[in-house]
Order: C-alpha cells, then structure tokens, then sequence
C-alpha cells in the first residue's frame, strides 16, 4: 500500500511539473504570435486605388513575430502574405497599402502591397477590417479628401479623423497628399494625342472630300 501510495504521489508531481511545462510552452508560443497587434488607422482617397491599412503591437514581451506571415480581410476582399520580421516588435507598426500609395511622395515604403486584384480593399462608406482573426476595426465613411486619415488612439477608443501618419515596421512615418485627380502616365498621354490627331485628320479629309463633290 505504502508503494502504491508513494507511485500516486510521484505521478500527481510528474503530472504537475508537465501542465506547468505545457503552460508555459503554450504562453511562449502564444506571446510569439500575433495576439497584441492592433488595426490602428485607415486611409484612402477618392476611388479607393490609394489606401493603406496600419498595424500596431500594443504587446510589451516583444516577441509577437507572427506578423510577417499573416492575413488581413474585409468586406470586399482577403488576402495574406509571406515573410518575416525581427523582434522586438513591441510598439512597433506593420503598413499595409496599395501600390498607388506607395508611389506618392513622402510615402513610407510599406511592408505589404495589396494586390492589385484586393484594391479597393475596404469600403470607404464603411466597413471592418480584420487582421488575422485576431482584431478588427469597424468604421463608418473614411475621409475622402486625400490628406485624412481614421485613427484608433487606443484599444476601443473613438476612432479619430486628422492628417494622416503612416508608419511602417523600420519606424519611418510620413504624411502624404492623395488630393489631386489620378495622374495620367507619359505613354498613355501620347496615345490619347495620336488618337487626338488621327480623328482631327480623318475629319479635315472628309470635310475636303465634301468640298469637291
């Protein structure tokens, strides 16, 4: 009896010392994760080809390393990257945007573009945005006017219309200006010139025509 006594003893200990072994392997896969990374701010101008989506680890371990890899939706569309980053990430932000905005200047260089095929990727007459099922972000009309932003200062917390502030994971912030009309490309301007001069040739060759009928 004292036998069986002392093996129920030491497998109470053995199975203790392995539940607090898994907690704690659990806990450090947990805080490796994505778990404190926030949806922070939204931008877009008019049609939607320029926006961009910002991330924020509100964590303090600095070891949510999970971003790099990962998933983002809306009501429109999802899509999801492949990458890495290195730690620590507390505080850190992870921008997400369009190519467009990426070309605009003093845009910081985002750490994911949106595929052409998910742009627009939100809704600016409103819509949730969700980052890897771990948070999201529900907002009315985003500001249109190219320079606004939607900004969530803190967890819950209304969310704010200003200058917009993108940051990316290097730390690099910038404002840009989305205000004016789409730009035209030099190639496509030279097409609409030729096309422009081949119709005004065909019509002055038919006005000619006419005169000597």
């Amino acid at each position: 009896m004292r036998n069986l006594a002392g093996y129920a003893s030491g497998f109470r200990k053995s199975l203790g010392a392995l539940t607090g072994a898994f907690l704690l392997f659990h806990g450090a896969m947990a805080s490796a994760g994505i778990h404190t990374w926030d949806v922070v701010e939204v931008f877009s101008n008019a049609d939607g080809s320029i926006q961009y989506v910002e991330l924020l680890d509100r964590g303090t371990t600095g070891t949510e390393t999970g971003v790099g890899s990962s998933s983002i939706s809306s009501s429109l569309t999802s899509f999801s990257w492949t990458g890495s980053v290195i730690g620590p990430t507390n505080g850190k932000s992870f921008l997400i945007a369009t190519a467009g905005f990426a070309a605009l200047p003093g845009a910081p260089v985002p750490d994911v573009i949106i595929p052409a095929v998910n742009v627009p990727f939100f809704d600016t007459a409103g819509d949730t945005v969700t980052f890897a099922a771990v948070d999201s972000l529900a907002f009315g009309p985003v500001p249109i006017n190219g320079t606004d932003s939607l900004t969530e200062p803190a967890p819950l917390a209304t969310l704010v219309a200003g200058t917009n502030t993108p940051k990316n994971y290097a730390g690099v912030t910038g404002t840009v200006d989305a205000s004016g009309p789409p730009s035209v490309p030099s190639g496509s301007m030279w097409m609409v010139l030729l096309t422009t001069s081949l119709l005004l040739g065909l019509g002055f060759a038919r006005l000619r025509r006419h005169q000597h009928a």
